[in-house]
């Protein structure tokens, strides 16, 4: 039997707790001792994360190197992992020629109001950078393709910032167990995926929600959901965890959870009716572009289309797709609702929330390679082993690599030794979902069995 830590309130070493970074930590010192955590010293925890947030988001810099220098054009931005929907949308959606462009009729800009003012504020800095520069320094107005740069490098920097926002709200919201922030803070989901859409903002506004409903502060929660659902859909799913903890006598009580919905209503509605206001076109275009559009890369829907396409088929349209992800989706809801009533203990907020966001990102239409974002944060407080993480982390890793390789085929004239097989870009779709299908079992077993859930009983090793 493992010791108990002395201290209920004290916090939990990962070397000590987690048995990977023990065996780990042989190579370097051993176990963390006493000494770690006795008196004041500069390297504070926070402090420890921020620097990993740093040295990480610095990777995720350098892995977009090739298009920051040859610009995001050609294939070769597939072939070196480097595309992104930012640099695209910019030019594409007219941000470079009007700011203001995702609110303006007759424009086109396919994300939800927050994102939306993201994308312009950027603009806008963007041309503001530009004009101070080129005046300084008319020597660097010589390229055409600086703006899209200087646009994804404006756009870059507040991921950043989000990314710092996401770390630390994970670290407050683990409790006993901060350096589980650690998972977040070195994600290589992150690192690859940071820079290609604006999904680190809408992650960090779900994550600030779960850690004020961990508070008590519902009216907080729901107005950060409403946020988060400002920005992207999948924030708004936290609603649905908090109701199955409401069905449960000895769950959420319904005024808390009748607080957070209303504040949730509230504060989408402060952020979105203006926009219907100013263009009800504008404000609309991504709840029709989503409800129309047929299956996407990577998603199962995908996979069934190659599949059909290979045998001579034409694949399910999108009104089929459509119809049977929603069912998927809400047949799987009604599956988290039983196993959370069924539960023997409470489960806890976080556990149902990763249930339900894994299960929409499963059968949603469409998989985009920044989706491993969403999850990374919640797996580091539903079910933080080190083991599986990294597992998890390997998976979509490779499903990154294999989607852009399979697209290189699919839009470039590049021979079959630069692009990815059909049958292995499947396989490496078909690994990223087992794996996430993996960690949703891990957590379903931890819901049954509340002795095997690391954040409820810590295994401390014995100190050396």
């Amino acid at each position: 039997m493992t010791p108990e830590p002395r201290n209920r309130r004290e916090v939990v070493a990962p070397t000590r707790a987690d048995p990977l970074l023990r065996l780990l930590s042989d190579r370097v010192g051993g176990p963390s001792g006493t000494r770690l955590t006795a008196g004041r010293r500069f390297w504070t925890i926070p402090r420890v994360l921020m620097a990993m947030t740093a040295v990480a988001a610095l990777v995720s810099l350098l892995s977009m190197q090739h298009c920051r220098a040859e610009g995001w054009i050609g294939v070769s931005l597939y072939h070196h992992g480097c595309y992104s929907d930012v640099s695209a949308l910019y030019v594409q959606r007219g941000l470079d020629a009007d700011p203001w462009a995702p609110f303006v009729d007759g424009q086109w800009f396919e994300y939800p109001v927050l994102t939306s003012l993201l994308a312009s504020l950027a603009a806008l800095v963007t041309r503001g950078v530009d004009g101070v520069v080129s005046s300084t320094v008319p020597s660097l107005a010589y390229w055409e393709g600086r703006l899209s740069l200087l646009y994804w490098d404006v756009t870059f920097l507040g991921a950043v910032l989000a990314w710092f926002l996401l770390v630390l709200t994970v670290m407050r919201a683990a409790g006993r167990r901060p350096w589980d922030a650690a998972i977040v803070a070195t994600s290589p989901a992150i690192i690859f995926g940071a820079g290609i859409n604006w999904d680190l903002w809408a992650t960090a506004a779900l994550l600030l929600a779960v850690l004020a409903h961990l508070r008590g502060q519902h009216l907080t929660a729901g107005a950060l959901i409403g946020v988060g659902v400002s920005f992207k859909l999948f924030p708004l799913f936290l609603l649905g965890a908090l109701f199955v903890l409401a069905l449960r006598r000895d769950g959420l009580p319904w005024s808390a959870l009748g607080r957070t919905v209303a504040a949730s209503a509230v504060s989408w509605a402060l952020l979105n009716v203006p926009a219907m206001l100013l263009s009800w076109e504008n404000w609309s275009q991504f709840w029709s572009f989503s409800a129309e559009r047929g299956s996407g890369y990577s998603s199962i829907w995908h996979v069934w289309q190659v599949l059909a396409e290979a045998q001579g088929s034409a694949g399910p349209g999108p009104e089929l797709v459509s119809t049977l992800s929603l069912a998927l989706f809400l047949a799987c809801c009604t599956g988290v609702l039983l196993l959370g009533l069924r539960a023997p203990v409470p489960p806890r907020t976080v556990q149902l929330l990763l249930l339900i966001v894994a299960a929409f990102a499963l059968v949603n239409k469409v998989y985009s390679p920044q989706f491993m974002i969403w999850l990374i944060p919640l797996i580091a407080l539903a079910a933080p082993r080190w083991r599986d993480v990294l597992i998890w982390q390997a998976a979509q890793v490779l499903h990154f690599w294999a989607v852009w390789m399979y697209l290189a085929g699919v839009v470039g004239d590049a021979g079959p030794q630069h692009t990815m097989a059909d049958g292995v870009y499947l396989l490496a779709v078909l690994g990223h979902m087992a794996a996430t299908a993996w960690i949703m079992a891990v957590v379903v077993r931890d819901m049954y069995r509340p002795e095997c859930d690391v954040v409820r009983h810590p295994p401390v090793l014995a100190r050396r």
